[in-house]
């Protein structure tokens, strides 16, 4: 802001000048008092000037009675994981009144390196969010997992001259942290440098872990899962955001912890969700009901979703509704039901009624080519040889990042056979980006898959294929379909495939609209239903999620299946 812009501010809050737009007879959020307050509010040039009857505005309107809200944000998202661009994204965001989100690139990173975060930085100008990012930390997220890139402290320190860079994202390496490894404290000490925020990614963590977290400057988490693991962070200065994704769910574990004395150290976030349940179902406006018919104040329960995470990051200019702030706001029906009945972005009507208000033709949208490259892949590499008659298997739990570490006995074979009957599935995870060609072979139970297979380039967090199925065949043919179509998600039976998404950015993000890529989405889950027994989950994610080393218990990458307890790899057919 220069002197011009403020001078034209100060007049139009004292009056000399007259508003862009007054509204009037208005019921105020203040997320400050606890308040809710009756007044007119004036706003010029994208900014709230003040409250006050006397305001006069090039436009005004009656509001009637209905309810001014700060318009809500997300603390933490990938939003690689909504497989759709920011473009797309934010149509569905300001439907739900979702102006502003706090982005990791850490998926697109990984397979794209510095060229990621700049097609994400790129791809989310002028549009009606304000896509804020935070560098990604780790990548590759470990050393037990093949990406496509690696970034070091001196790759990511000339993002910091962009003012929309917020700080470092999600801290996930622990011994990288803890051991002082020279690099992962210069990623650290270049954000505590310049007073900026750093994420953790605590899954798992010990109270003496997170001493350690938060010593070295890292102020938030989304990892918690239960109240004791909150309560501990909560006492030592973290920030917790609380989960509700298309998969990882923490809401219900978290919300009995929040009270008058702690919520402002609480934020809502969604970390990774498909495009197609923010539009449908909404996000972080969805927490915010759900906490007011849990009880909670519905002040309090948008101060968790708009000042908090404001204040979490540093900013001053929003998250309230008060002079001097953005001009960002929802008007509501209801502030008990929180109905959203219009949302504005710098003072300008982006969707009414979720009729989206935003002229969206005028944005140029990046492209990006192929990322999948395939290294002397053949059928004769989905064979799992074993020894011993002990087997070990990866059990997932629906709607968590969290697996448990089963067993087999008795197994008497010397070749692992899918077997639907035991619900026992073999699941790879094949290097993508052209590097070693590594494949990692594991024994997956709990997805209740009866026939075919699905394979995806969807692999949190180097993202490389991973494929499960019963049939060798359709195993095969679905690997190879991505390579064909430049990444997304396949689904393959009796040797035909069913249904599939192309996501030709990155194998992350599709080129297509919210409609269309919501649409594939819809035949994929219908096709789906045909082959898994019992879909009450997203078994997409779900898959997508078992590649995550650093999550316990037992994960698989392209090197093979990783126990986070052993602190190591895992052969099939070890005895442990």
């Amino acid at each position: 802001m220069d002197k011009t812009e403020l001078t034209t501010l100060i007049k139009a809050s004292s009056g000399e000048i007259d508003c862009d737009l007054v509204l009037k007879n208005g019921r105020i959020v203040d997320v400050f008092s606890g308040e809710v307050i009756e007044a007119s509010l004036g706003i010029k040039n994208g900014y709230i000037i003040g409250y006050g009857d006397d305001y006069i505005g090039h436009e005004t309107l009656d509001l009637k009675g209905k309810v001014i809200s700060p318009s809500l944000m997300d603390s933490h998202i990938h939003i690689e994981s909504t497989l759709a661009t920011p473009k797309e994204f934010s149509k569905a965001a300001i439907r739900h009144g979702i102006t502003s989100v706090v982005m990791d690139p850490h998926e697109i990173a990984n397979v794209l390196g510095v060229d990621g975060i700049k097609f994400m930085l790129e791809s989310s100008e002028n549009l009606p969010v304000d896509f804020f990012v935070m560098l990604s930390s780790c990548v590759p997220a470990t050393s037990f997992e093949s990406s496509g890139a690696i970034l070091k402290a001196d790759s990511l320190k000339p993002f910091y001259e962009d003012n929309r860079v917020l700080g470092l994202a999600e801290v996930m390496d622990l011994y990288a942290v803890k051991s002082c490894d020279d690099d992962m404290l210069q990623k650290l000490l270049d954000a505590r440098n310049k007073d900026l925020a750093i994420d953790g990614h605590g899954s798992g963590l010990e109270p003496k872990d997170n001493n350690i977290f938060r010593v070295s400057g890292i102020m938030t988490d989304h990892e918690c899962t239960n109240v004791e693991e909150a309560k501990d962070r909560l006492s030592k200065g973290f920030y917790i955001h609380i989960r509700e994704g298309s998969v990882a769910k923490n809401y219900d574990a978290l919300f009995p912890l929040i009270n008058k004395n702690n919520l402002r150290r609480f934020t809502f976030c969604t970390d990774d969700i498909y495009i197609n349940d923010l539009n449908d179902f909404g996000s972080i406006d969805a927490m915010v009901r759900k906490s007011i018919k849990n009880g909670l104040d519905p002040v309090d329960a948008i101060r968790i979703a708009s000042l908090n995470p404001a204040e979490c990051y540093g900013f001053k200019d929003r998250g309230a509704i008060a002079p001097g702030y953005k001009a960002d706001f929802i008007i509501l029906d209801s502030l008990e039901d929180f109905t959203l009945h219009s949302v504005y972005k710098d003072g300008k009507l982006v969707s009414n009624s979720k009729k989206l208000e935003f002229d969206f033709n005028n944005h140029v949208q990046p492209q990006f080519e192929n990322t999948v490259h395939l290294t002397n892949f053949t059928i004769d590499d989905l064979k799992i040889p074993t020894k011993n008659n002990e087997l070990n298997v990866i059990g997932i739990k629906k709607n968590s990042l969290l697996t448990t570490h089963e067993k087999i006995y008795g197994f008497t074979e010397n070749e692992f056979r899918s077997d639907p009957s035991r619900d026992l599935s073999k699941i790879f995870v094949i290097e993508r980006h052209g590097h070693s060609g590594n494949i990692g072979k594991g024994i997956v139970t709990g997805f209740n898959l009866k026939r075919g297979a699905v394979a995806t380039t969807i692999a949190h967090d180097s993202h490389n294929i991973v494929a499960m199925g019963i049939d060798d065949q359709d195993i095969f043919i679905a690997v190879k379909r991505l390579d064909e179509i430049g990444g997304g998600i396949v689904l393959v039976s009796e040797a035909k495939v069913l249904a599939e998404l192309d996501l030709k950015i990155a194998g992350l993000l599709s080129n297509d609209t919210l409609e269309v890529i919501s649409e594939k989405l819809a035949n994929l889950n219908a096709k789906a239903s045909e082959l898994f027994l019992d879909l009450d989950f997203n078994p997409f994610l779900t898959m997508s999620f078992l590649t995550l080393p650093v999550i316990p218990e037992l994960k698989i990458t392209d090197q093979g299946m990783y126990s986070l307890k052993g602190n190591g790899f895992v052969s099939i057919d070890e005895s442990l």
